[in-house]
């Protein structure tokens, strides 16, 4: 049989008073009201269009921190041997680089790349004997959460804000 809480006509010790404030800050955590915020990359695309697309095909500077998530090639056509597109970040330390190789018409890659303030992207494609005519280049970038506009709303404010649903 479970034992009562408090039992009638008895003081309440502070081993009750300890256990109340226990079980009423479990309830508390639970019950606070909380919400979901996205925060979306920016996108840097470009596309090259001519009789024969090779070398640089996309430039870029970062103005802050942050992190380059994916990035997407999209070629004319499916090439017959592979290609390779090169993915450097230059700064005034050298730099990264790398590499990969397309064997598709599209590719889809994540690099997970950390850049800086003042870093440059550069996206060089290396077709080899292939003629690529066209081809569209597109990354991601999320800056770091020091450099977002946070911006704070009390929960009834974000009940009224009209976002369209799915």
């Amino acid at each position: 049989m479970k034992k009562p809480i408090f039992i009638k006509d008895t003081p309440i010790d502070e081993k009750r008073i300890a256990w109340i404030e226990t079980v009423v800050t479990r309830l508390m955590r639970k019950s606070t009201p909380t919400t979901k915020a996205l925060i979306t990359p920016y996108p840097i695309s470009n596309c090259v269009i001519g009789e024969s697309v090779s070398g640089e095909i996309l430039r870029y500077m970062f103005a802050c921190r942050g992190k380059i998530n994916k990035g997407l090639l999209v070629l004319d056509k499916k090439p017959s041997k592979a290609v390779a597109i090169t993915v450097t970040i230059k700064n005034s330390l050298g730099g990264e680089s790398r590499s990969y190789v397309v064997s598709a018409k599209e590719m889809l890659v994540e690099p997970n790349i950390e850049v800086f303030s003042r870093d440059q992207l550069i996206i060089s494609l290396d077709p080899g004997e292939e003629t690529i005519t066209e081809a569209w280049v597109s990354f991601l970038w999320l800056p770091h959460m020091q450099d977002v506009d946070i911006k704070k709303y009390l929960i009834d404010e974000l009940d009224k804000i009209d976002v369209p649903e799915e």
